[in-house]
């Protein structure tokens, strides 16, 4: 066993250890209330586990140990503020609406996705499984308008970054926005991009840039973001959010991805 003292491991971790998919199921039959066992310290929910219960302590070992990234992300106008729990451990709370978290380290395997109105733990707003893949970088977004809250997993790719480029995509999140194109620099780049379309990535220059999303039947312009600034060498999201008929309409959010800062030790 490594020395305690060189290696992260999996008790500094926010994310808990993964369920099976035995477990998973189970926590799925009470989704009421977010229950939290202290026999194992938060990290299975509503799973009633013997007293001598003992949890695996993991190393975190550069190219050796497997394991992903997640981060989560508020894009539903209707809940200006949530709380997420994974496997019964609150990992965000009070995520303000187009507000991130922080990437955090989670091991490959099953994970129940609970979120609630922040500071409530009963009538979660959506309840979801995910299993997560070693090696993967994920973006878990709350999305939907009252009453239809969910969430979508998108995966930020780890692919090659040329150092003479920059790279940019597009995720519509706006549940009520029309099929929409976009304009960078006033060139068409993309078109009839519809709610939870993940598109693929574009190369650009470096620099400042104007972005506008059109209706694409009309035309009309339906948000515009006059200065987005992209690095070479870096990869970007943008990600159009926002309740078309409320007095705030849509935003652009444009946050750098994972793939180009993260490491995975190998």
């Amino acid at each position: 066993m490594p020395n305690r003292n060189w290696y992260e491991t999996s008790e500094d971790m926010l994310m808990p250890l993964p369920l099976t998919e035995e477990e998973i199921n189970q926590t799925m039959e009470n989704l009421t209330e977010e229950v939290v066992n202290d026999n194992a310290r938060g990290r299975y929910p509503s799973i009633t586990l013997p007293n001598n219960t003992s949890i695996t302590v993991i190393p975190i070992i550069p190219g050796i140990t497997l394991y992903g990234y997640i981060r989560f992300l508020n894009a539903s106008p209707a809940e200006q503020r949530v709380d997420i729990y994974v496997n019964g451990r609150k990992v965000a709370d009070s995520l303000l609406y187009r507000e991130f978290t922080e990437y955090m380290k989670v091991f490959p395997g099953w994970y129940r996705i609970a979120v609630y109105k922040a500071g409530t733990i009963t009538n979660p707003l959506t309840v979801t499984t995910l299993r997560v893949q070693a090696n993967h970088i994920i973006t878990m977004a709350v999305i939907g308008l009252t009453g239809e809250i969910s969430t979508q997993a998108i995966n930020d790719s780890r692919r090659w970054l040329n150092r003479n480029r920059a790279y940019v995509r597009f995720v519509q999140l706006s549940p009520n926005a029309p099929t929409m194109d976009a304009y960078w620099d006033d060139a068409l780049v993309l078109a009839e991009l519809n709610y939870q379309d993940v598109s693929r990535y574009l190369q650009t220059t470096a620099g400042s840039h104007n972005l506008k999303m059109r209706d694409s039947l009309s035309g009309a312009n339906l948000v515009e973001s006059p200065d987005v600034s992209v690095e070479n060498g870096k990869a970007y999201t943008i990600y159009i959010v926002g309740d078309i008929n409320d007095r705030t309409g849509l935003q652009i959010i444009v946050p750098l991805e994972g793939a180009t800062y993260l490491d995975f030790g190998d």
